[in-house]
């Protein structure tokens, strides 16, 4: 739960990081918030970039997120999809994600760097915080 936490903590207003990390925490109610990431996600402006067109398939969000210092892995948080709550390659959660079709998040390093994917045809968000 260190990527979910520290995800809302860095990246969504502060009176909505409660109750996301209270839901994601509650598997029977884990779903109504990853639901509500098709559309409602309400991140911080001030931390989001809109990932050009050309950029926003797996292997360029790989070159791109990787150039931003993100490693081998990610952790996915998105409903429907196996990879949900878990740690996997960031190749594998690129292609799982950009082909899932649904709103769904990749948390590369918690609290630092995330990729925000709304459901399609959406264009994808870079969540983005500098280094402290």
């Amino acid at each position: 739960m260190e990527h979910e936490a520290a995800f809302a903590k860095a990246f969504l207003p502060s009176e909505r990081r409660a109750r996301f990390i209270q839901l994601l925490a509650q598997p029977r109610r884990r779903k109504e918030i990853l639901v509500s990431l098709n559309h409602d996600l309400r991140y911080l402006p001030a931390f989001a970039t809109a990932v050009p067109g050309h950029q926003d398939f797996p292997d360029e969000l790989e070159k791109l997120l990787r150039a931003k210092g993100a490693g081998a892995t990610g952790h996915v948080i998105a409903e429907g999809l196996k990879g949900d709550s878990r740690e996997l390659p960031l190749r594998e959660a690129l292609l799982q994600i950009c082909m899932h079709g649904s709103g769904a998040i990749l948390s590369c390093l918690p609290g630092r760097l995330a990729y925000y994917r709304p459901e399609a045809p959406g264009a994808g968000i870079l969540l983005e915080r500098p280094t402290p």
